[in-house]
């Protein structure tokens, strides 16, 4: 698999700075800690919301960023691993006063046989610490770990790599995606500095964790924009619609740019009220003069059906009720005419590619509900491409 052997033939220059090394396995080494599993526990996991605890947990010590506040960065991570069961990369994020940003975490695939690891990270402006962790249910073996900071084009290549690997989507934005973002497009296009704030749930997160950002940087070479991610894991617009809400999790970041998304907006069965809810987001945006986008939801449950042969899957057609709420994007893209907001319909291009893409349940995710790094970079190319039409 490409995420396994990506290397510095595929770009990624030898004269990049180690940020950190591991050498041997990292359960050896006196300065990695060890916390049990609480197996059978439902656990809050801070950027994700209440589930079943993901297994023990081996971590590393806190490693200080070289990068400054205000900043961003990339940066490979490899490493070799054997897992028996389920696992867990991670990467915990912290500022500049020790308090948590949003993770960032993917998937170790269960084998008989160490495989070598290659991954990217986008760490956003505000992180200036992260901690490496290994989370799972079965036994875990992990040596030799790198980190490196690249650039931007190292890490879309990386995606090419990974990308490359996968069925290709077929999908082409609506002309008009950026006609209510003008003053956002002219920020792409001539470098103008832009804040990009990412409102939402563990979906959402996954979004910004897609490495989106390196292909974007591509494909606007002058690009100045600064992206925040602002979530609370299982937490939709019925969260983030109360005034005092909306201060921590919006206003306080000045943005220029509001990008609302994620599945959590319609946990309930209350359907209008949902959209009431989204609705006031919007209103509390536009007071603060920002532009704003209305995302529909992207992959996160696999609503596919078996074939005739277990993990055989044929292509399947599907509809907004074949997993409701989740496929729903009609009620979005009428709520965000109303508004007179962008609209970015991430539900019809990724069902559509999940649909007919042969690959096996689960294939795209590292657990029931969450993107691993297959289901990421499909959301990263949608994006990019709706980026895109601001040229």
């Amino acid at each position: 698999m490409s995420i396994f052997s990506f290397s510095a033939t595929h770009g990624e220059s030898e004269s990049f700075t180690e940020l950190v090394r591991y050498d041997g396995q990292v359960d050896k080494l006196p300065d990695w800690q060890f916390i049990a599993s609480e197996a059978g526990k439902k656990v809050h996991v801070p950027f994700e919301g209440y589930y079943e605890s993901k297994g023990g947990r081996i971590q590393s010590p806190i490693i200080t960023l070289d990068k400054s506040v205000g900043t961003e960065g990339y940066y490979s991570i490899q490493f070799t691993a054997k897992s028996k069961g389920h696992c867990y990369w991670w990467v915990d994020l912290f500022d500049s006063e020790n308090e948590p940003l949003p993770d960032i975490n993917s998937a170790v695939y269960p084998g008989p046989d160490k495989e070598e690891y290659h991954q990217m990270i986008y760490i956003g402006s505000r992180a200036t610490s992260m901690q490496l962790a290994f989370v799972s249910k079965g036994a875990v073996s992990v040596s030799d770990i790198v980190v490196k900071r690249v650039d931007s084009e190292t890490a879309a290549k990386w995606c090419d790599s990974l990308y490359g690997e996968l069925p290709q989507i077929d999908f082409e934005p609506a002309e008009d995606s950026f006609d209510l973002l003008p003053k956002t497009a002219s920020a792409l296009k001539n470098g103008d500095p832009w804040r990009v704030v990412m409102l939402g749930d563990s979906i959402m997160n996954d979004s910004y964790c897609s490495v989106f950002q390196a292909l974007v940087k591509r494909d606007y070479p002058k690009l100045n924009l600064d992206y925040t991610i602002s979530v609370r894991g299982s937490t939709g617009c019925w969260f983030y619609e109360k005034p005092e809400n909306f201060k921590e999790y919006v206003a306080k970041y000045n943005p220029d740019l509001l990008i609302i998304g994620g599945v959590s907006n319609l946990n309930t069965k209350n359907i209008p009220a949902a959209f009431s809810s989204i609705e006031k987001v919007i209103e509390q945006a536009k007071a603060i003069g920002c532009e704003i986008i209305l995302l529909s939801a992207p992959h996160s449950v696999d609503w596919r059906k078996l074939g005739e042969y277990e993990n055989v899957l044929t292509e399947q057609e599907w509809n907004e009720e074949t997993i409701f709420p989740k496929l729903i994007h009609t009620p979005f893209r009428k709520l965000a005419k109303k508004c007179d907001i962008a609209f970015w319909n991430m539900t019809v291009p990724m069902a559509d590619y999940i649909a007919v893409s042969g690959m096996p349940h689960g294939y795209f995710n590292r657990d029931s509900i969450h993107n691993n790094d297959r289901g990421k970079q499909i959301i990263a190319r949608i994006l990019q491409k709706y980026f895109r039409k601001g040229k």
